[in-house]
């Protein structure tokens, strides 16, 4: 069996088809055979990949069709998410079938065995006899560019940031929480961004989605109520059949809003929320040794349906034990603020070390982070966007809630090596440095979050750093998404939150003195209305603290 792909750890075939990775080898092969490609993208964590390799791909005539008339490509999407995005059919497994430069020719998600047959039977014979027609099209639409309508900078008004709220608001499920229909997902961003707008406009319907969505994930179908931790998603409006596999990428999101929640209007539940969560984090996910975190655990419907005791009789369902940095350095994010929610410093230690380590051995030659680190081997996969925004993001939360100046030293020189990579001459940042023209690969895409989350990040350092030019940065970017926002709707939350940060006052709360000293201040600056003050910490001087705007500065009585 091929050990470099992850199949369904239940009896399947799946391995006796010829999978290839990703590779100039694979797209040469298929050039050089003239065959299509079938591209699988799965993921360890996925419950209808596993069912496909134990179906479809473990039938006789699939398994001969595939390897007599295709070039098969297996990706895992954790490990190429910039592969994913421009190949996903909605959802996973996604089955694409593509010609041999890469361009997609049809595509679909799970098949089952006489449906997977039938297309690879009906895409070879189509191949074979229109090869003419495909590469036409396929020319065509390889030319063709997505173009941005760049706004002027007076179309950044708090008009937009009030009409997505009203949005959400209209969208919102009264009855159980979150949005319109099933299936429903956490949506962590949304809620992040639900947050800062109550915060910013004082109207407490905006917090109350927040709480009652929280309130009805963490106590119901969507939470692991026996071991801890949030399973992915929701296939019912009510919250109450989860799909079962549980994502470091869902918790580091799901920990930073309830721990805003707790910080902002603190209650007994949030806080047990917040900390059987944490335990679960901690437990299953985290290596204490390196401060990485695992990417998921699987799901296991049986399992998780049962109760403690006869739990404890089975193996629990597998964890995936690859450190993504993206995942981690959300995480670490996600731990300093808990750990100023819940007064908790080996919660901010834990993270620190996450931060510490993601430096010291997952960055390359140019200083951007690596985006896989499997158990006993060096980091793979560079030149992602996602790892560099994700990892500078928690630098800046790390700095403001522990006031440790080497995390600001740090997030001041990633910024620097991201836009030199990633950024473009018109706005805005690519999701990819290298420039691989494998497949679809070579289709620039900027993707709104990931900018929404940079656009935010440069905010932060202007202030922090006094330095305009990342405001500049920021405003660039902000205007390339100004009349296409709309369109992305949930996407678009971390970028209406960096446009509800741009057009708020620039405002910072500068703490000096001893850093262990100044902690409680640290949090109560944090509890100030605005949820975009800015944190500063000078180690000079005795404990004070000072609220600035721009270079005026004057002392501030903070509670704590």
């Amino acid at each position: 069996m091929m050990t470099e792909f992850h199949f369904s750890p239940r009896p399947n075939r799946a391995a006796e088809i010829a999978w290839q990775p990703w590779s100039e080898d694979a797209f040469a092969r298929a050039e050089r055979e003239d065959k299509p490609i079938l591209l699988s993208i799965s993921a360890v964590w996925c419950h209808w990949c596993h069912v496909m390799d134990e179906t479809s791909y473990s039938d006789a005539g699939v398994i001969d069709t595939i390897n007599a008339r295709y070039v098969p490509v297996r990706v895992d999407n954790d490990e190429r998410p910039d592969v994913n995005a421009r190949y996903n059919m909605g959802g996973w497994p996604t089955t694409a079938f593509l010609t041999p430069d890469g361009s997609l020719l049809t595509g679909a998600t799970y098949l089952p065995p006489d449906n997977m047959q039938r297309a690879l039977d009906e895409v070879a014979a189509f191949y074979a006899e229109r090869k003419d027609d495909i590469a036409e099209k396929t020319r065509e639409i390889r030319t063709a560019r997505t173009t941005y309508d760049i706004a002027p900078p007076e179309t950044l008004t708090p008009t937009l940031v009030d009409a997505y709220a009203a949005s959400l608001l209209a969208a919102y499920d009264e009855e159980f929480g979150g949005f319109n229909e099933a299936p429903k997902f956490p949506q962590p961003e949304v809620h992040e961004f639900l947050l800062a707008y109550w915060r910013l406009s004082g109207d407490v319907r905006y917090y109350e989605i927040v709480a009652h969505t929280m309130r009805a994930m963490a106590h119901g179908g969507m939470y692991d109520a026996v071991e801890g931790g949030f399973f992915r998603y929701s296939t019912t409006r009510d919250w109450s059949i989860p799909h079962y596999e549980k994502m470091a990428e869902d918790h580091a999101g799901l920990l930073r809003v309830l721990a805003q929640l707790q910080l902002w209007a603190p209650s007994a539940l949030v806080h047990g929320d917040l900390e059987r969560t944490i335990a679960y984090v901690r437990t299953v996910l985290r290596d204490a040794q390196t401060g990485f975190f695992a990417g998921s655990q699987d799901a296991d419907e049986h399992y998780y349906t049962l109760p403690l005791d006869e739990r404890q009789k089975l193996e629990a369902p597998f964890v995936d034990r690859r450190s993504y940095s993206n995942w981690t350095a959300a995480l670490a994010g996600a731990f300093a603020w808990c750990g100023i929610a819940l007064e908790d410093r080996s919660l901010i230690d834990d993270a620190l070390q996450t931060l510490d380590t993601l430096h010291e051995r997952v960055r390359d030659p140019s200083g951007l982070l690596y985006h896989v680190v499997a158990p006993g081997e060096g980091p793979r996969v560079t030149g992602l966007l996602g790892d560099q925004v994700a990892y500078l993001r928690a630098l800046l939360d790390a700095y403001e809630i522990s006031g440790e100046a080497r995390l600001l030293e740090r997030a001041k020189a990633h910024a620097g090596a991201t836009i030199a990579a990633f950024g473009a001459d018109d706005g805005g940042f690519y999701d990819r440095a290298n420039r691989d023209t494998l497949g679809r690969l070579d289709v620039p895409d900027r993707p709104i979050t990931e900018n929404g989350l940079m656009i935010e990040s440069l905010l932060r350092l202007s202030v922090l750093l006094h330095e305009p030019i990342y405001r500049e940065r920021a405003q660039s970017t902000l205007l390339l998404y100004v009349k296409s926002f709309a369109r992305a709707m949930s996407f678009s939350a971390a970028y209406v939150r960096g446009l509800a940060r741009y057009l708020a006052p620039e405002v910072s709360v500068r703490i000096t003195g001893d850093l262990a000293a100044g902690a409680p201040l640290r949090r109560a600056a944090r509890q100030l209305p605005s949820p975009f003050v800015a944190v500063e910490s000078d180690p000079a001087g005795a404990t004070a603290a000072y609220l600035c705007e721009g270079t005026a500065c004057r002392p501030l009585e903070l509670k704590h």
